[in-house]
């Protein structure tokens, strides 16, 4: 006679229970039937206190970003999503969550549809555990992070910069900076670096250390990215690290420029017509990212801006955002949004408007813009 299989004298809640993560099941409506004890321990709230509520309820998980962007919407929750597509997975940076003290505990979190015999959606099942230590090492990352760039627009001698910065993850691996290398010079640059966090946010502080070392140079932005890209090869070369840069020079007396790119999108030239701006002008060269040919050259374009004209300059974040009518936002977006546009925090409104159409809450990738206006 065969012996029965173990799993048939395992009772499924019991073994839940024993799971050393935090783990809890929802139904179709995300109300809360299983709180496993790791999870009363984590928390402090115990599987009665949450048992048949809702875990969209902000009172009681209240799933967030480090930057506070819930996680609880119908758009963004991942108990939601992967029950809509039959796929789980882990989602791609740290979480916030509730705790009875009241103290936000960061975690990692880990979804998976359930299915009934019949292939029907049940429910789903997320798995949790406490992140504290890479929380505060990532809190540290940030604060640096958000001192090495420009997080302010500024007006000055001419010119105003608008800047916009929104991280996939807590910390990202895009930059962007703006400063006056004497009375009317205007640097600005946005870069890239490939992967995400803080190992991508490492070369872009070479990038940013490069940078300001290689000006002593020469200010013309293509040899300048010239001087860069032999600088990270020689003290930063990591095969599959690479950093995408554009770089713009901008005399705001003159009101003329130099633009040169290593891997990076066009920049963007809009001149103001009635109802909002119209695209005039593309800058963009083929040229290889920082840090892939020793050799490479970085050729400068010519621009000049007229009074109220502006230069838009974009990480591929923005441009590559996947739309949920299975496009990309694409210059089109950009275009259309700025043809409407009448506002007065241009970027902060663009970044509204890709998170509007985004097939994805969070965002899928970094996002970061940096533009200058000729007053």
């Amino acid at each position: 006679m065969e012996s029965p299989s173990i799993l048939s004298l395992i009772s499924f809640p019991e073994f839940l229970d024993q799971v050393q993560d935090g783990l809890y099941v929802v139904d179709t409506e995300r109300r809360i039937v299983f709180w496993n004890r790791a999870a009363a321990e984590l928390t402090g709230f115990s599987a009665a206190e949450v048992t048949g509520q809702t875990c969209s309820d902000t009172g009681v998980l209240n799933h967030r970003t480090m930057s506070g962007e819930s996680l609880c919407t119908e758009e963004s929750c991942p108990l939601l999503r992967c029950m809509r597509t039959n796929a789980g997975g882990t989602v791609p940076h740290l979480i916030l969550m509730n705790t009875a003290s009241g103290r936000p505990l960061p975690i990692s979190l880990s979804v998976g549809p359930l299915q009934a015999k019949d292939g029907s959606a049940v429910g789903a099942i997320a798995l949790f555990r406490s992140m504290r230590e890479e929380y505060q090492q990532r809190k540290l990352a940030v604060e640096i992070q958000k001192r090495t760039i420009t997080s302010h627009g500024f007006t000055r001698n001419g010119a105003k910069v608008d800047t916009m910065y929104a991280a996939m993850d807590e910390i990202g691996g895009d930059f962007l900076e703006a400063f006056f290398l004497d009375e009317s010079t205007l640097i600005a640059t946005v870069a890239d670096a490939t992967g995400h966090g803080i190992s991508a946010s490492l070369f872009t502080m070479v990038y940013k250390t490069l940078l300001h070392s290689s000006f002593a140079q020469s200010r013309e932005p293509g040899m300048v990215l010239e001087s860069v890209n032999r600088g990270f090869l020689e003290t930063a070369g990591v095969d599959g690290f690479y950093v995408g840069a554009c770089l713009v020079s901008f005399d705001a007396t003159s009101r003329q420029g130099r633009y040169a790119a290593a891997g990076h999108p066009q920049g963007l030239i809009f001149a103001p017509v009635e109802g909002g701006y119209r695209l005039r002008d593309r800058l963009g060269v083929h040229s290889p990212m920082l840090g892939m040919v020793e050799t490479a050259r970085y050729a400068g374009l010519a621009f000049q801006l007229a009074p109220r004209e502006f230069l838009l300059l974009s990480s591929d974040g923005m441009l590559e955002s996947p739309c949920r009518d299975g496009k990309q936002f694409g210059i089109a977006g950009i275009e259309a949004f700025f043809s409407r546009y009448a506002g007065t925090a241009p970027l902060d409104d663009l970044l509204a408007e890709v998170r509007r159409t985004s097939a994805f809450l969070p965002l899928a990738d970094d996002v970061s813009a940096l533009m200058v206006t000729s007053l």
